[in-house]
């Protein structure tokens, strides 16, 4: 069976490596290298999460964010913005939160088994810490944790009205260093390093000028997918390698402010970035730079790297087929928790071996040809 793979973030990595481990011929087309859109992020893989944007907490957060330098309005998806509003406060139906532990789980085991067989992509098994300012933030999100914790166990740490929240489940891992192990894992992969322009649902994928046939496609261009008729805008991010003074002992996310650090050994990643924002334009970073560093000194940043989460009317991820269209977006703050269960079940329908779960692609209804 041949199958195109449209995207080479982590989404679309993980469902190239699924078709291939089922012997399927694929092709992956990226036009950039590999894992340029995702590895811009912490690189933190949470169990079991729903982490939902269509809510007042999250509205709440943003607000927070605002103020402290690392979220900005720029632009959104009008079809998303519009169904955000439908879909407020609305709480998702039975069996969702089944589903989605059954990706983060899929997820979790397919980390562990990479580091097993080599951990080098620094993969750690060291809980996280969410650390707070505001108190009534602390006290809402100690009071959700605390419901939750038979399924994800928590720590709570109180300083006065204050405090953290130990997780201590949660894993990470370098993205840099786990796309170039990926790499390394499809050798039966042909990988094209062209842009698409235009998938089609029977499965036709146009390349400068020239149709190629495939029994199936699996898009995973994140944001662009809007154009297929997903709904869903783009929170841009931004993330540095640096020699971070006072670094985190194990990954840490100072909340109120939407800043993650994350240590490895010769290294420590520092993200930021929650600015609704549809465009390219890298002169933001400075910015939210700036922010960071009033938070965490950074002492000589080795690069940065940005990237778009794109993000569904209620922040979860989506992955369903029409005909033989296949796509796979959607994972927001939890894109690397996501993506391998969400390319293990893109690969599937991609194969005819399941049919969409109703909640997973609930947005595709209405996919349609077009420029992914």
């Amino acid at each position: 069976m041949k199958v195109a793979v449209v995207g080479g973030g982590i989404a679309g990595l993980f469902a190239a490596w699924y078709l291939q481990r089922e012997n399927a011929e694929v092709a992956l087309f990226e036009p950039g290298p590999l894992g340029a859109g995702s590895i811009h992020a912490a690189g933190i893989i949470e169990p079991s999460t729903m982490y939902r944007t269509n809510t007042l907490s999250f509205l709440r957060r943003v607000v927070r964010l605002y103020r402290n330098g690392t979220c900005r309005f720029r632009s959104a998806d009008p079809r998303w913005l519009a169904e955000s509003l439908r879909q407020f406060e609305r709480a998702p139906p039975p069996g969702a939160e089944a589903v989605i532990g059954e990706i983060s789980s899929v997820s979790v085991a397919a980390y562990r088994q990479f580091a097993d067989r080599a951990n080098d992509f620094g993969y750690a098994a060291g809980g996280l810490i969410e650390r707070f300012e505001d108190p009534a933030h602390f006290a809402e999100e100690r009071a959700e944790a605390l419901a939750r914790q038979a399924k994800v166990p928590v720590e709570v740490r109180e300083h006065g009205r204050v405090g953290e929240l130990f997780f201590p489940e949660v894993s990470w891992l370098h993205t840099e260093k786990f796309v170039d192990r990926m790499r390394r894992e499809l050798p039966a992969v042909e990988v094209v390093p062209k842009a698409v322009d235009r998938v089609a649902l029977d499965g036709s994928v146009v390349v400068e000028g020239g149709t190629r046939r495939f029994d199936g496609v699996v898009a995973a261009t994140g944001v662009g997918l809007r154009r297929l008729g997903v709904p869903l805008t783009g929170l841009r991010g931004y993330g540095w390698r640096t020699r971070a003074s006072g670094r985190a002992e194990v990954a840490t996310i100072l909340v109120d402010r939407g800043i993650a650090i994350v240590p490895f050994a010769d290294e420590t990643k520092v993200t930021g970035g929650w600015d609704f924002d549809l465009s390219t334009d890298p002169r933001r970073a400075r910015g939210v730079r700036d922010a960071i560093e009033r938070a965490v000194p950074l002492d000589g940043p080795l690069d940065l790297k940005q990237g778009s989460r794109p993000c569904t009317p209620d922040g979860l991820p989506t992955v369903g087929r029409r005909e033989r269209l296949v796509v796979a977006t959607g994972g927001f703050r939890l894109g690397w928790s996501f993506a391998p269960g969400m390319g293990r079940a893109a690969a599937r329908l991609a194969l005819g071996e399941s049919e969409n779960d109703p909640f997973l692609a609930r947005f595709c209804s209405h996919l349609h040809a077009g420029a992914p």
